[in-house]
């Protein structure tokens, strides 16, 4: 005779019930994980509860970039689950990228029973040193050392994550603690989640960055990921306009103010003229940058004389570029004083240079044209991909050409949070992180942008889509191969290897695992097909023969170089 379910009152509270008794205080509402013999029991709580909701990707690596994808695009704490040793190794990939781009990520891994760890016997799935693998890319890796303490370490690793600079946490959780009985009374929160003050104070730099500010003439905003993960986009726009300042952003700062204002010079320091500009500023104010390698040629790009730093990783100011000022804080909170002090200085008031902001536009409509002669056949596929992006559209890049030489610059971007890029420079996140993103999205269509090379990498995720019913539509540019490799290869040695891959048939693969889609060799069907799978609100996937639709101006080789004096 079949018993019946046990209730949640009469079913004892485990190990894996203190855990989910953390991710509700959290205000979690998602985790994404595939199950394990070494997680079970905290499946079973997640289930049991039913208040959060728990999604079964097909690798673990994705689990990690849906869970970094979910946080960019809310801004909220993203959770995954995975196995101890190898599901933990899989998902290493997936955390990188989250670490890299300060993303505020818990990861929950289980581990072997308490009385076999760190004794090398050759339990099932353990690994050697796995916390040592864990903190090369975790802000700080926690063990729970009994079932009472459970939550309360599990509380403390999501608060980590969440405290700036932000990024994933991982904590194990032995297998034998999350069967065992815990007691509910062992934990209760002293605080509400992510309530926790930086505790900063407003250093003398403070004041003489708003000092060099109220004598800028020809100002410069360059920000980063920072300012958008301290929720400074308001405090940064109200600054540029204060001074009539021009905003270059990273990819991650893409929409601190909408790309067609006329400060917004936006993504593009590559460009010579932008790096004139560069030069000719009286400051440069830098907000949540670390002036990463590609958008600066390596380092060797000129800056101006006159820099403020302004960053809450008190390592971070000078690691790059000497910073005249180096304002240590929380962007928003930094900004947010400049802006006040700055209204109190007398005789001090706003005087914009109207031929700096008028060379500020002028600059920047010359880069962007210029970039859109370079192009060739794929400027007619940005046209047509451009008005069908609303503000809300979330648009994840992979890293693809048509990602790096459009999406990432040309492709409109009104709001922060919408434009997703891996900082890292992998290929092959970028289905999971739009995964991520449409849970956090809210049923809002998400785009994401991916190569056929890099799309293989994690093309078993469709189903998670189809089965999560998420509206996520790949546009899928196909060029037979690793493009960029390819290109790096004809022209450095004239030669390839490993960089052909075939032509599988993608549509007929997307449909075989629950997904509408289409094949399309011209940029208008492009246009149509793109236009119907957004209206839809469906998984699709749209794949765009570049073959047919014809080459760039020039081949796109990058940003990478060989290393110098290298033949």
């Amino acid at each position: 005779m079949t018993q019946p379910a046990q209730s949640r009152d009469s079913a004892p509270h485990t190990g894996g019930d203190a855990v989910v008794d953390v991710l509700e205080w959290a205000g979690v509402e998602v985790v994404f994980g595939i199950p394990s013999v070494h997680n079970l029991p905290t499946y079973d709580a997640l289930k049991r509860r039913g208040t959060i909701r728990a999604i079964t990707v097909r690798h673990e690596q994705a689990a990690a970039a849906a869970a970094d994808g979910y946080a960019r695009v809310t801004g909220k704490l993203g959770v995954f689950i995975t196995s101890t040793g190898p599901g933990a190794a899989n998902a290493m990939g997936g955390q990188l990228e989250a670490f890299v781009s300060g993303s505020p990520v818990l990861h929950l891994t289980g581990q072997i029973e308490t009385r076999h760890l760190d004794r090398g016997r050759g339990f099932i799935h353990e690994v050697p040193h796995q916390p040592a693998m864990l903190a090369s890319l975790s802000k700080q890796v926690f063990r729970a050392e009994k079932t009472d303490s459970i939550a309360a370490t599990v509380a403390e690793a999501a608060n980590l994550a969440m405290t700036a600079p932000q990024g994933p946490v991982s904590v194990e959780l032995p297998i034998d603690l999350q069967y065992a009985e815990a007691n509910p009374e062992a934990w209760r929160p002293a605080v509400d989640f992510g309530h926790q003050s930086l505790k900063m104070s407003r250093p003398a730099a403070w004041v003489k960055a708003a000092e060099m500010i109220s004598q800028s003439r020809s100002p410069l905003i360059w920000a980063g990921g920072g300012a958008v993960r301290a929720h400074a986009e308001e405090e940064v726009a109200r600054l540029a306009r204060r001074v009539g300042a021009g905003l270059i952003t990273s990819a991650n700062a893409r929409g601190l103010l909408p790309e067609d204002d006329p400060l917004c010079i936006g993504n593009l320091p590559w460009d010579p003229q932008v790096r004139e500009l560069v030069m000719e500023s009286d400051l440069l104010i830098g907000i949540g940058t670390r002036y990463q390698g590609p958008n600066t040629d390596n380092w060797k790009m000129e800056l101006p004389a006159s820099i403020i730093q302004i960053d809450v990783d008190p390592r971070v100011p000078g690691r790059n570029y000497r910073a005249s000022v180096e304002a240590k804080g929380d962007a928003k909170e930094v900004v947010g004083y400049l802006l006040r002090h700055l209204e109190q200085m007398e005789p001090w008031v706003s005087k914009q240079d109207p031929a700096w902001l008028k060379r500020v536009s002028t600059v920047t409509a010359a880069a962007r044209a210029r970039l859109r002669g370079t192009l060739g056949a794929q400027e007619a596929l940005l046209d047509e991909l451009a008005p069908l992006v609303a503000a809300d559209t979330v648009v994840v890049k992979d890293s693809t050409i048509p990602a790096y030489t459009w999406g990432n610059r040309l492709l409109p971007v009104r709001k922060t949070r919408t434009a997703i890029m891996p900082n890292g420079f992998a290929i092959g996140l970028g289905l999971a992180h739009a995964l991520g993103a449409a849970v956090g999205s809210g049923g809002t269509p998400v785009i994401c942008m991916a190569g056929d090379g890099g799309f293989m990498l994690t093309a078993s995720e469709l189903a998670t889509i189809a089965e999560e019913h998420l509206p996520v539509v790949v546009a899928l540019f196909n060029d037979g191969g690793y493009g960029i490799l390819r290109n790096i290869q004809d022209r450095q040695f004239e030669r390839r290897i490993g960089v052909d891959l075939g032509r599988p048939d993608f549509a007929a693969l997307a449909r075989s695992l629950g997904v509408d889609s289409e094949r399309v060799e011209t940029p208008a069907a492009f246009g149509k097909a793109m236009k119907h799978a957004l209206g839809s609100r469906k998984p699709y996937l749209v794949e765009v023969d570049l073959d047919a639709i014809g080459p760039m101006r020039r081949p796109y080789t990058g940003t990478s170089r060989p290393p110098e004096g290298a033949k």
